[in-house]
């Protein structure tokens, strides 16, 4: 079995009297896609800027695991990075590489190859598509070869070309490169597509953490388990 490269235990968060997080775990293990699923306002995106350290004022714990000769590196889209409309792909991707102290034209090509944007990469952002963008900021994410990836809501405003084109991405980063994927969703039928594992966020609490092979061999779905473990809701006191 893999290790987890990531493990949070005992999370909680609150903003003034409002309790975000109620002593969330999650486990996320090396070379796993995770789909962290639940409704708008589960707290799924506070929990994934914990996560990446965007958050420094929260209760618990997060250990990193060692991968390869140092602690595991985390890059992450959340707040997507602010794009140069009047800059090309690649400029865009250099002007990034040079805030990172990066400074290789070859690496920057070959990500723009990764993402799909190859033949894009002397056209001004401006012109892009929506799904051409989100893999562009996709791209800017892997200029420092991150171990895991954490993706909020990629799919969102997509349509459905440019959501099987971020699915076979998100694969590809995954099987080729080895990379492991925490992505966020309220779109349980997309996870199915990509996630090898998942966890059931509601109302600020991890009800469930399950894999796809444990939910085969419970003879279910995953939508009848979000069902289950997120009806009726909960009540917390803050």
């Amino acid at each position: 079995m893999n290790c987890n490269i990531l493990t949070g235990e005992h999370i909680n968060k609150k903003y003034g009297n409002t309790t975000v997080l109620y002593d969330v775990s999650i486990h996320i293990k090396q070379g796993e896609v995770y789909g962290l699923i639940g409704k708008n306002g589960a707290g799924k995106t506070t929990l994934l800027r914990i996560l990446c350290g965007l958050i420094p004022n929260y209760g618990g714990n997060i250990t990193l695991a060692n991968v390869g000769e140092g602690k595991c590196k985390i890059a992450a889209v959340i707040n997507a990075p602010a794009l140069f409309l009047n800059m090309t792909a690649f400029e865009n991707l250099k002007e990034q590489s040079a805030l990172l102290g990066l400074h290789t034209d070859t690496k920057i090509k070959d990500i723009l190859k990764v993402v799909g944007l190859e033949d894009y990469i002397n056209k001004p952002v401006k012109g892009f598509s929506l799904g051409m963008t989100q893999r562009l900021k996709l791209g800017m994410s892997l200029l420092e070869s991150p171990d895991l990836l954490i993706l909020d809501e990629p799919v969102n405003g997509l349509d459905p070309t440019g959501i099987a084109d971020l699915r076979d991405l998100l694969h590809q980063l995954n099987k080729e490169f080895g990379m492991t994927i925490l992505i966020s969703s309220h779109i349980l039928s997309e996870l199915e597509h990509t996630a090898t594992c998942f966890g059931i966020l509601h109302d600020g609490v991890m009800a469930k953490e399950i894999s796809t092979h444990d939910i085969q061999q419970s003879n279910t779905t995953l939508e009848n388990l979000y069902m289950q473990y997120t009806k009726g809701g909960q009540e917390h006191n803050a």
